[in-house]
């Protein structure tokens, strides 16, 4: 059974890996552009996406197994805001499936270490997903043009 977590932590290493280069990048794009509130908060997902893989790197190490960081899937950069927050969704979404199933592979082994760990990540990812969801239907309700005009600083 710790080949199989092993195997679910080094899965979501790989997906966090896309999400510290996809939002980092989309940070610096916003950035660029002058959207700075928007460009801090990409900046900040990226951040918290690279906590995670930290945690998960520690308890597959703590298991004996070995992190495998060289699992560099294909991530996808948007081109404008709106492509940023749907490619995210389409990534948040992803990582809140596999997370869930993750979380029921460490309950089915009795893996009560790595199932505390992963059970509280389940809400804030989707919290993720939902800032994700409400930006896009911020944007689907004012218009792009307003709702960028919002993100250009404090």
């Amino acid at each position: 059974m710790t080949e199989q977590i092993v195997d679910a932590l080094n899965g979501l290493i790989a997906t966090e890996l896309v999400a510290v280069n996809q939002y980092f990048v989309h940070a610096k794009l916003c950035e660029h552009w002058g959207f700075e509130r928007l460009a801090a908060h990409f900046r900040e997902d990226s951040m918290d996406e690279m906590r995670d893989i930290e945690a998960y790197m520690d308890r597959v190490l703590l298991l004996g197994g070995l992190p495998n960081l060289q699992r560099l899937d294909a991530f996808q950069v948007g081109e404008t805001v709106v492509e940023a927050i749907e490619l995210g969704i389409s990534l948040e979404t992803r990582a809140v499936e596999q997370l869930r199933a993750a979380v029921r592979v460490a309950d089915d082994a009795g893996d009560v270490g790595t199932f505390e760990l992963l059970a509280p990540k389940v809400p804030e990812e989707e919290a993720q997903l939902d800032w994700l969801t409400t930006q896009q239907g911020v944007i689907q309700q004012l218009g792009e043009a307003l709702y960028l005009s919002q993100q250009l600083g404090d």
